[in-house]
């Protein structure tokens, strides 16, 4: 087993995370530096998170001031932590791990955590992981320059903390220091049961006549109860053959009614058919009522269409024959001015006529005159009678065709209009026969007056039926009243037997706990009525002239009496514990105090030897003062240099006192060899000839446990394995810088 590293974090001036690992085969590590630069803050790292708690042992006022406080350019942290692990293939450490770290963690605002492999767990459990293996926080594996005076103080009890250690005789100490508090807490258990058992035994004195008291008054209500119980059943099952009878007429008047309901029910649906099919009926009448007027002012409507349909078709017919007279006379006239035409072909010639020029000129002046005259004439309407006979003349011709064509023309616009005419009367032809079919129709439907006289008449036969199921509902509804004045009846009947029922039954509730259902299933029978009546009211009588009664007196006489027979029981098993932890007590004083004198004459034996070599001829010896037990006595150590007398270790010089103090340690490790050994300038009081034996002391114990040495000697540090420098770069904060001398050689 050894130490595999040491880690560092907010711990003083460490203020960063920082990591001191050490390998197997380096089994001397120093740590140098300047005074003042932190090294002496790793043992105490390493003495803390072992359970140290002392703050004036880790070289602080409070605990609290463990926690790096910060630099000028560096901030306080609110945390220290320090861990230290350990190759446990040995199994060394009663753990089920091969390798075990352990570490500790501090707030500033006072609270702690302990972890064991990052379990959580308590302080105790990391010093019971440690006790007696040499690693605890008061034990011989971190040693100061301060233990090594403690170690050399004339008081003898001074030094006993590390030879016990040695001895092994610590996990007796705990066990007999827990026996201790048993046997006291025993002490005071054995005192405060035999008060008890003094008070229980007066208590059961006076429960005893409280409890035949009970007992009586209970045997008496006992017999009441069975009493009042048969009566009750007795009383419930006359109450219930009558209510059965009551039941059974109830039942029968229900069925009666329920026949008369359904009865009724028919009769109502009935007349609410009837009255439905009534309202229906007064609905009709009304659609057929407006029906009617509105065919009445339709046919109105239709015949005043059809008498000015009539007139416009008279009227068109006359104008039609109008027209046809008049074509006939157009037709004559375009006859006899076809006629003429024909006539004038030879024309008029006045060639030879002396002032023929003239003439021709005046002829068609004339002609212009004719033709713009008829056209006025024609203009206006009127028959072309101007007639202009020039013989032959061409402008005469003229004159005609022109007329032949205002005729043609005339005779056109009569024919267009007739044609109007002739369409104009087929549409008030067909117009009057429409309207004449409307007005057809219109009469035909006049037989919805008889359709409403037979739905009034059917309306009068409905309100005969309507008034006689009336009156047959109001006799039924009168019959079913009085019939439901007897249900009524009996269901009050029922409900008084009911109450009395529920009345019985409550009362078994309350008094006995006791339901309707159980009542029928328990034994208790009773004869008379008026008998048990009597014997109830005997019984309660009696029971209240024992009154008041204390019922849990009985249960509590047992209790009091099974308490006691436990008091006893407890006191004798505590006087055997008492007995048993003092004999425990004795038997770990007889194995501590053998194991300590073994371990005592081994020290002495290995200190004289360990004496003589660090001073050559020398002698030196440790023995028990005589005046105490071995276990209390002081412990004396003697020493005689060579060519000297023999002297306590007070008389020696400085540097003698320092080595004796050292080789005490180095015989207390080689009787019990710690896993590690954290040494702190414990060769600054030596010369050189004495570091030489001191290293030499060194390198043979090297080979049983892990050193760790912080000197400022530069003899001690050549026989390092390993060397940390521990230098702070900037002020306030420690760093550590490594060198392996191994590989550096």
């Amino acid at each position: 087993m050894f130490l595999k590293s040491l880690i560092l974090r907010g711990f003083k001036t460490f203020a960063d995370l920082t990591e001191i690992e050490f390998q197997e085969d380096a089994r001397i590590t120093a740590i140098v530096g300047p005074n003042g630069c932190g090294k002496s803050n790793l043992m105490d790292a390493t003495r803390w998170v072992l359970g140290e708690d002392n703050s004036r042992e880790l070289r602080v006022a409070t605990l609290s001031d463990i926690i790096f406080a910060g630099t000028a350019t560096k901030r306080s942290l609110s945390m220290a932590e320090v861990t230290l692990v350990f190759d446990n293939t040995s199994g060394k450490l009663p753990i089920a791990f091969s390798e075990v770290g352990i570490k500790r963690r501090t707030f500033r605002e006072g609270e702690s955590e302990f972890f064991i492999n990052k379990n959580l767990c308590r302080l105790k459990d990391i010093r019971d992981l440690l006790l007696d293996t040499g690693m605890g926080e008061a034990s011989y594996s971190v040693i100061t320059q301060g233990q090594v005076d403690s170690i050399l103080s004339s008081k003898g009890e001074e030094r006993r903390a590390v030879f016990e250690e040695a001895a092994g005789i610590n996990k007796y100490k705990y066990r007999k220091s827990s026996a201790e508090k048993k046997l006291i807490a025993a002490e005071q258990n054995i005192l405060r049961i035999n008060d008890l058992k003094i008070e229980v035994g007066e208590q059961i004195i006076t429960l005893e006549d409280q409890a035949g008291k009970a007992r009586e008054y209970l045997d008496i209500q006992t017999r009441v109860k069975e009493t009042d119980i048969g009566l009750s059943k007795k009383l419930v099952n006359g109450i219930l053959e009558k209510r059965g009878q009551l039941s059974a007429d109830l039942e029968k008047i229900k069925q009666e009614n329920s026949v008369k309901r359904e009865a009724e029910q028919k009769d109502t649906n009935e007349l609410a058919a009837f009255k439905e099919k009534h309202r229906n009926l007064e609905i009709e009448l009304d659609e057929l009522l407006i029906k009617l007027e509105a065919d009445k002012d339709g046919l109105r409507d239709i015949e005043l269409d059809r008498r000015f349909a009539e007139g416009e078709f008279r009227r068109e017919e006359k104008t039609l024959i109008e027209l046809d007279n008049k074509k006939k006379d157009l037709a004559e006239k375009i006859s006899g001015l076809k006629h003429s035409l024909e006539q004038s072909r030879t024309g008029l010639d006045l060639a030879n006529i002396p002032h023929s020029d003239f003439f021709n000129q005046m002829i068609e002046q004339i002609s212009h005159l004719v033709r713009a005259l008829s056209g006025l004439i024609t203009f206006l309407g009127k028959e072309n009678t101007i007639s202009l006979n020039l013989g032959g003349s061409e402008d005469k011709r003229e004159t005609l065709k022109l007329k032949l064509e205002m005729l043609a023309e005339e005779n056109s616009k009569i024919d267009e209009e007739k044609e109007k005419l002739t369409f104009a009367l087929q549409a008030h032809r067909a117009q009057l026969e429409n309207l004449s079919t409307k007005m057809t129709e219109t009469k035909d439907k006049q037989t919805s007056f008889t359709l409403m006289q037979i739905k009034k008449k059917e309306k009068e036969d409905l309100s005969q039926n309507i008034f006689t199921l009336e009156e047959k509902i109001r006799a039924e509804e009168k019959a079913e009243r009085e019939t439901l004045g007897r249900e009524t009846t009996l269901e009050i009947a029922l409900a008084k037997l009911d109450g009395e029922i529920v009345g019985i039954s409550e009362r078994l509730s309350l008094e006995y706990n006791i339901s309707m259902e159980e009542l029928e299933a328990l034994p208790y029978e009773v004869g008379s009525i008026a008998k048990a009546k009597m014997d109830v009211a005997a019984g309660r009588a009696r029971l209240r002239d024992l009154e008041p009664v204390n019922l849990l007196a009985i249960e509590e006489f047992e209790k009091a009496k099974e308490r006691l027979s436990f008091i006893e029981a407890q006191l004798i098993d505590l006087n055997s514990a008492r007995e048993n932890l003092r004999s425990l007590m004795a038997e770990l004083d007889i194995k501590a105090e053998q194991d300590f004198l073994q371990t005592m004459e081994q020290v002495s034996q290995v200190f004289s030897e360990t004496f003589s070599k660090l001073f050559v001829g020398g002698e030196a010896r440790i023995s028990l003062s005589t005046d105490k037990p071995a276990l209390e006595a002081e412990i004396e150590i003697s020493v005689r240099p060579a060519g000297r007398k023999w002297l306590p270790l007070p008389l020696l010089s400085g540097g003698e006192r320092s080595l004796s103090a050292i080789a005490i340690l180095f015989s207390l490790l080689k009787i019990r060899p710690s896993p590690f050994c954290f040494l702190d300038e414990v060769d600054a009081a030596l010369d050189d000839a004495n570091v030489n034996r001191f290293t030499e002391m060194l390198k043979d114990f090297s080979g049983q446990s892990q050193i760790i040495v912080i000197t400022h000697n530069k003899r001690t540090m050549a026989i390092a394995d390993n060397i940390y420098g521990v230098t702070m770069e900037e002020p306030g904060i420690s760093k550590v810088i490594s060198m392996k001398l191994a590989q550096a050689v």
